[in-house]
């Protein structure tokens, strides 16, 4: 096969790497270099594909008809093989979605090679569970997770909608609680999305699901 035509292979195994929820949340922790080698891989195994439904279809009448259709439209050898193994990238990709959803492939990602802030807040949005988080400042926040960060290593921030905010007392770390939200956010007149704050996730310090029962039970301020 000519080396040009190779290209077709390499942007459908690309392809298949992008649209296929699975890979494509994975491919988020490569870089360029390894993408392309995945991408490669991809192609090549999409090439052989391609190259055993040319042989099998070659000898019947569709077979024939499209092969002197193609000859007409890109007289190259081979090139019959590359369009389908560009064409297939897509396909197979949308075939694989159908058993794993974008939610499923994130989830055994994050599972797989998240960190512990990563599953922790993760885990909060699968099971809807509030969410205690203390930042560098000594700023603190319950609330629910409205979007956790993925694998990308470019993603910096995430997503919460704050139930109580307030700080930890820099002597002893205990948490005094300044704002409450519940009421406003039971108000129908209230877009709750107007609360949402995002943070980022270098800041940090201290995470945590958070049970408003037992805190105020055992922990909260008198």
């Amino acid at each position: 096969m000519p080396w040009n035509l190779l290209l077709l292979p390499l942007l459908g195994g690309f392809l298949f790497l992008h649209i296929t929820h699975f890979f494509r949340f994975a491919a988020q922790r490569l870089d360029g270099y390894r993408l392309l080698l995945y991408s490669a891989l991809s192609g090549t195994g999409l090439v052989i594909l391609a190259r055993l439904l040319v042989i099998l279809f070659a000898p019947t009448r569709v077979g024939l008809e499209a092969a002197r259709w193609w000859t007409t439209f890109a007289p190259f050898p081979y090139s019959e093989t590359s369009a389908w193994a560009l064409a297939l990238g897509p396909i197979f990709a949308v075939v694989v979605n159908l058993f794993l959803d974008a939610e499923r492939a994130k989830d055994i990602e994050i599972r797989r090679h998240g960190n512990s802030l990563t599953k922790l807040l993760h885990h909060a949005v699968r099971e809807e569970r509030l969410v205690s988080l203390t930042l560098a400042t000594l700023k603190w926040y319950v609330g629910f997770v409205a979007e956790s960060p993925n694998l990308a290593p470019e993603e910096e921030y995430f997503r919460l909608l704050p139930i109580i905010s307030g700080y930890r007392d820099r002597e002893t770390l205990r948490t005094k609680r300044t704002v409450f939200y519940e009421d406003v956010l039971g108000d129908e007149a209230v877009n709750s999305d107007d609360f949402v704050i995002t943070l980022p996730l270098k800041d940090i310090r201290i995470a945590s699901l958070f049970d408003e029962n037992v805190y105020d039970e055992h922990f909260a301020e008198k």
